[in-house]
């Protein structure tokens, strides 16, 4: 299989799992106080920009640019929601179990929740208007790569441009080892202890998990396990680091007085 043929492939069953996950958040079956379906959301989103990120050299400029902007749209989209969701699961709510009724708490709490409704209107209203059209223009590059390639196929074939494309795990190997080498960077920056810093390294190791997972097939055992398992790790210390700066945040806004 050549780059490209698996880039269709994989795009193609992501894409159907984000059209799915988003249909969960807008078709009204379940509740807006619901977090799972915004953050199952989310993480469809990120597996497809890894797939992006790791296939975009065999893909033209427009289709790329065209990709990188409505999935960061789409994530940008659920942002918001998804940080209250987790402030208040996981600052506000354990919390107020320690300080049963505390009136500071409780206070905070009803103002985390009047917040969260807000930022989850304006996030219905953002993916309802036209995310479903503009995610459908990247099934649409998927399937004019698709028919492209089966009318080249017998050529490519004959010619021997298979190779010349570069076999997938040569491929997939060079791609990973360029992204670790931008994780291992960013790790060096982050030792400031900076919280963009932090985050960018965050994001950088994201992707990288991501891009081993969709690429496990074709990876050798020491970058699908141990790299894997080591990035898995590093990223819950890295959450747990840019949680606390954003629940920072978000307890600021609710102290604000409207």
């Amino acid at each position: 299989m050549t780059p490209s043929a698996a880039f269709v492939s994989l795009a193609d069953a992501g894409l159907c799992t984000v059209f799915a996950r988003l249909d969960a958040v807008l078709d009204g079956s379940a509740s807006p106080d619901d977090v799972e379906p915004i953050h199952e959301l989310r993480v469809g989103v990120r597996h497809l920009r890894a797939i992006l990120w790791a296939f975009q050299p065999v893909l033209s400029d427009g289709t790329a640019t065209r990709w990188k902007t409505v999935l960061r749209d789409t994530a940008e989209a659920c942002g918001e929601t998804r940080d209250w969701d987790v402030f208040l699961a996981e600052t506000l709510e354990p919390a107020l179990a320690r300080e049963p009724g505390h009136p500071v708490l409780m206070a905070l709490r009803a103002s985390a929740r009047a917040r969260r409704e807000a930022a989850h209107a304006d996030m219905m209203t953002k993916l309802s208007r036209d995310m479903r059209a503009r995610l459908g223009t990247l099934e649409q590059d998927v399937r004019h790569m698709a028919r492209h390639m089966a009318r080249h196929a017998a050529l490519s074939r004959s010619a021997g441009n298979a190779d010349a494309a570069g076999r997938l795990d040569a491929f997939a190997q060079r791609r990973v080892r360029k992204a670790r080498r931008r994780v291992r960077a960013l790790a060096r920056a982050a030792r400031d202890g900076k919280t963009e810093h932090v985050h960018r390294l965050r994001i950088a190791n994201k992707r990288l998990r991501y891009a081993i997972e969709a690429l496990a097939d074709v990876l050798p055992s020491r970058l699908r396990k141990r790299l894997h398992k080591k990035l898995v790790r590093r990223q819950t210390a890295l959450g747990a680091v840019v949680d606390d700066a954003v629940a920072r945040r978000l307890l600021c806004a609710c102290l604000v007085s409207d």
